[in-house]
Order: structure tokens, then C-alpha cells, then sequence
């Protein structure tokens, strides 16, 4: 398969063009990094099992309401709630693999040395909003615990689901870390 405009006007291969482009990041190549990715990956499989969770309890609250008149009491705040702390679950593991969303359209074209700089910086910054996160989660969470804050009708303290929250900007804050120690590593080579 052929993409992208060759120099000599003709399409360029698919091969070509991925060389110019940076190898995706190889944690376990940090000291550490091996045991970070499973972590992550463990708990973005956690969060996969809380959302069908959800599911699963949707579809027994919709027919139990529709059919017998007897819906599960609390359905919505538990949905509400373990989606939530699937959410902030995934967040590590997604971008311990590089599958943040991002724009290169303006960098595409640089050398991969630029782009792996770039690359640095990025999760440098990614390192220092995860843990501005994780602090004002923290700060949120200790108020929820101050004010007694609960769910209305299951009384489910809502803390709970901040402490996994405030972990997990925490976690993302790590692979930010160990990715940019990465990125050094292959800018030394």
C-alpha cells in the first residue's frame, strides 16, 4: 500500500514513510517501566469489567422496570459511579501506549530526533497536569469527607470513587515520568 507524496512526484510506501516517524515508546526499557505496564493494564482491564458491569446492571434495572414494575433501586448512582471510576482506570494504561489522540500535522515532517524532543515535552507537561489533577481531586475528595457527602439513595460515601480517581492521576503521572525518561533514552542513543 502506498501513501503520501514521494519527492520524485510519485506515492511513497507505506514502509518509507514509517520510518520517518518515531518507534512507538517501549516502557519496559526503563528501569521499572515493565511493572508500570502491567499495573496499567491490569487496571484498564478493571475498568473494562466495571463497565460491563454497568451495562449488565442497565439491562437488568430497563427490564426489571419494563417488565416486572421493579427496577434496581439505585441504578443510576451506581452506573453513574463505577463509570466514573472506569474512566480514570483507563487513563494510565491508555497513554502508557501512546494512545492519546494527538496532531501531527505540523510535526509529521520533522526529523524523529525533533519529534522524539517533542515528544519529551509533551509528556512533561501530561506529568505536571496528572498531578495538578491528582492534587485538586485530592483536595475535592477531602472535602467529600468533611461534608459527609453521600449518594442519595444508596448512601454510597462519595469519596470512594476520589480515592481511585486521585490514584490514578497519580499512576498517570508516573508513566508520564517513566515515558519521558524513555524518550531521553532514545534521544542518548
Amino acid at each position: 500500500m502506498t501513501s503520501g507524496p514521494d519527492p520524485a512526484g510519485g506515492a511513497r510506501p507505506r514502509a518509507a514513510r514509517d520510518r520517518d516517524h518515531a518507534a512507538p515508546l517501549d516502557l519496559s526499557a526503563v528501569a521499572g517501566g515493565a511493572r508500570l505496564q502491567r499495573l496499567t493494564r491490569i487496571l484498564a482491564l478493571i475498568g473494562g469489567g466495571m463497565l460491563l458491569f454497568s451495562v449488565a446492571l442497565s439491562l437488568v434495572s430497563i427490564i426489571g422496570r419494563y417488565a416486572f414494575s421493579a427496577p434496581v433501586p439505585g441504578d443510576y448512582e451506581l452506573v453513574e459511579l463505577t463509570c466514573a471510576v472506569a474512566v480514570f482506570l483507563f487513563f494510565p494504561y491508555t497513554h502508557s501506549i501512546g494512545g492519546n489522540l494527538t496532531a501531527e500535522f505540523f510535526t509529521s515532517g520533522l526529523p524523529v530526533r525533533w519529534q522524539t524532543v517533542l515528544d519529551v515535552v509533551h509528556d512533561a507537561i501530561f506529568a505536571l497536569l496528572a498531578a495538578l489533577l491528582a492534587w485538586r481531586l485530592g483536595s475535592g475528595m477531602i472535602d467529600k469527607i468533611d461534608n459527609g457527602d453521600s449518594s442519595i439513595l444508596l448512601q454510597i460515601p462519595l469519596w470512594w470513587p476520589y480515592t481511585v480517581a486521585v490514584a490514578c492521576m497519580w499512576l498517570l503521572c508516573a508513566v508520564s515520568l517513566w515515558r519521558v525518561a524513555a524518550c531521553i533514552g532514545v534521544l542518548r542513543r
